[in-house]
């Protein structure tokens, strides 16, 4: 034995885990961005609850979590998001299993969860029919069926595999009856009529893609950008709520960064839409409009 009273060669899981997070640290990841990341990795590797983690740091550390920690350590180093290298990520409580085909799932789009869900109690309806708009992981989709017991939604993306992915979040959270999953840009070839339609179009300027953060650029480039303007998606996703809203429905739908008064003109210029109220995210961003159809 060493002097420090343990057997040579063994290293505790703290010391492991302190080692990931400086290594990431190192990388130029954020320490408290890192030791989050470091405590994930080691749960989804381990199985194990954050509790558990922390009662066994000063234990050897478990043979399993090797070689895979180190493994998705270098990942992150190289910037991969962390929900893709665990492959799940948390939104509205859920868990929704994530690749490279989806956008991850991002806090402050919660927000359009909440509000159609105010929308929908409101609205009191037998059985709402719903649309999400670029559908992704399928997270505002999955999220809003699984609260609403009666509601059915039809979920739509422009991507394959992306779809791929959303059919296989609804079969995880028992929803997939209520899903109906259909590839296609917008709602182009949907009839509707939908009391309600939720969207998370792609509103990222073309032009701000070298700006973007290094993780960001793992993400599907057809869901993040909106054209020269970064209004592409927005003014489609408009079009489609004219089109296919009932009278008196309702989108809720998340834009960027300083794209208010952009938002505000678009649905000024068409008639039958109104902006109920725009909702700002945690930082005080406005993120999230409410808009009915007359």
């Amino acid at each position: 034995r060493s002097h420090h009273g343990r057997p040579r060669g063994m290293t505790f899981l703290h010391e492991r885990l302190t080692a990931g997070r400086e290594r990431l640290v190192a990388a130029g990841i954020e320490p408290s961005a890192a030791a989050i990341d470091v405590d994930l990795f080691a749960r989804t590797i381990l199985g194990w609850d954050r509790a558990r983690v922390l009662v066994a740091r000063t234990e050897p550390a478990p043979e399993a979590l090797e070689p895979r920690f180190s493994e998705w350590i270098l990942r992150r180093v190289d910037r991969e998001p962390s929900a893709y290298i665990v492959g799940t990520r948390e939104f509205w409580g859920l868990d929704f299993h994530v690749t490279p085909d989806v956008l991850i799932p991002r806090p402050e789009s919660e927000f359009i969860v909440e509000e159609s869900l105010a929308i929908l109690e409101d609205l009191d309806l037998a059985s709402p029919r719903l649309a999400d708009i670029g559908t992704g992981s399928g997270c505002l989709a999955i999220s809003l069926v699984h609260e609403l017991a009666s509601a059915h939604i039809t979920a739509t993306d422009v991507s394959g595999p992306a779809l791929v992915v959303a059919r296989d979040n609804a079969r995880r959270h028992g929803v997939e009856a209520r899903v109906t999953c259909v590839e296609t840009s917008f709602l182009d070839g949907i009839a509707g009529p939908f009391d309600l339609i939720a969207a998370n179009p792609p509103y990222v300027k073309a032009g701000d893609k070298p700006g973007l953060a290094r993780d960001v650029r793992h993400e599907p480039d057809v869901a993040l950008f909106g054209g020269a303007s970064g209004l592409q998606g927005v003014e489609a996703t408009l079009d489609a709520a004219v089109r296919t809203l009932t009278s008196g429905g309702w989108l809720v739908m998340e834009f960027g960064l300083g794209q208010e008064d952009d938002v505000r003109q678009l649905v000024a210029i068409r008639p039958l839409l109104r902006i109920d109220r725009i909702r700002a995210d945690l930082q005080g961003i406005p993120r999230t409009v409410v808009i009915q159809r007359s």
